[in-house]
């Protein structure tokens, strides 16, 4: 057989079955519906699990986290300035397809890292990402640094604090004086804030003091204040006692009852003064003082002794002296602890009555 004769047998075998193929899928649509639905299956799976084929996407308003702030202070630096203007920022990242619908900008730890300041004065500080297999990489940033302040970070120990007390103690009653816990403590921030403090100030409103007798303790804030009297205020200012941080000052007082008692003007001249002569008046100044204690140890005082007695012996004059006032057992408190004791001596004959 000549191979004229072969090939138009095999062209036409060849036509036979591409014709034979084509009717099969004309004929059987559903057939080539699933091919085409596994297809694009396969494709698409292959490209989400393909890390070098990515999607851009923005994200807007992304906060800037602040780290290495206590890393910064025990280096002894602080940042004074430049902080509070760290505003949100936009950013555009290059996301793996398998992860673009799930990320977010967190994922990218979006930061400043105060720990890498190593200086004082004006400092450029970068903005730092995160870059993973799993979430990509940043492309774009709005802002790439901030401009800070830096001051030396310094602690000065045994502040003094002071209470200083305002209005008045309830009608009734006494407190004694304030005392306070810690009374001195450790402050800690910028050399320039730190340096300028003079002292740690409790104001003590005294008209708050309770009704009930006894001890009373209270948590009162405190100011920081220099030598002039001007508040010191401050975030990066730390106070504090034992390792503790302090917000306020314990203020410890006594309160007591109080009562108004008589100054006893018995008996308290000695002797007989010159013939011809009397004694038409004794007084005290104060005539009376405020007694403060326990309600039980005070409530039957009426009357408050003096030390000693005037003697008038001999005496033609009106005689003024100040005398001590005995402080009875109980009492932890008198307004005067001493009076003057007025006698006045007038002759016999004079009009002046008793």
């Amino acid at each position: 057989m000549s191979n004229e004769q072969i090939k138009p047998t095999a062209a036409s075998a060849a036509k036979t079955l591409l014709m034979r193929i084509f009717e099969a899928i004309r004929h059987n649509w559903k057939l080539k519906l699933l091919s085409l639905l596994i297809a694009v299956t396969v494709w698409g799976a292959l490209i989400s699990q393909d890390p070098s084929l990515t999607r851009e996407k923005t994200f807007d308003n992304v906060p800037v986290s602040i780290t290495g702030a206590e890393t910064l202070q025990r280096s002894g630096l602080v940042v004074v300035e430049g902080l509070e203007r760290l505003e949100p920022i936009r950013m555009r990242v290059d996301v793996p397809q398998k992860s673009y619908d799930t990320v977010s900008a967190s994922n990218y730890s979006v930061r400043v890292d105060l720990s890498r300041i190593t200086s004082v004065g004006e400092q450029k500080i970068p903005i730092l990402t995160l870059s993973t297999t799993t979430y990509g990489n940043v492309s774009w940033l709005s802002a790439n640094e901030i401009t800070v302040r830096v001051e030396e970070y310094v602690t000065r120990r045994r502040i003094p604090v002071k209470a200083v007390q305002t209005g008045q103690v309830p009608e009734g009653f006494y407190s004694t004086s304030l005392n306070v816990d810690p009374a001195n403590v450790i402050i800690s921030g910028p050399k320039t804030m730190v340096e300028r403090i003079e002292s740690v100030v409790v104001a003590v409103d005294m008209s708050a003091v309770a009704s009930n007798i006894g001890v009373q303790y209270t948590a009162v804030p405190f100011r920081l204040m220099d030598k002039e009297g001007n508040e010191i205020k401050s975030k990066l200012i730390s106070v504090t006692s034992e390792n503790v941080l302090l917000d306020t000052i314990l203020i410890e007082q006594s309160v007591y009852a109080t009562k108004i008692a008589d100054v006893n003007l018995t008996a308290v001249t000695k002797g007989k003064v010159r013939e011809g002569y009397r004694i038409a008046a004794v007084t005290s100044d104060p005539k009376q003082i405020e007694i403060a204690g326990n309600p039980e140890d005070i409530k039957n005082i009426d009357l408050l002794d003096l030390f000693s007695f005037l003697d008038v012996s001999d005496m033609t004059e009106t005689a003024i002296r100040a005398f001590r006032v005995v402080k009875p057992d109980g009492v932890v408190y008198m307004s005067d602890t001493a009076v003057y004791l007025t006698v006045e001596i007038v002759p016999v004959d004079s009009t002046t009555e008793e």
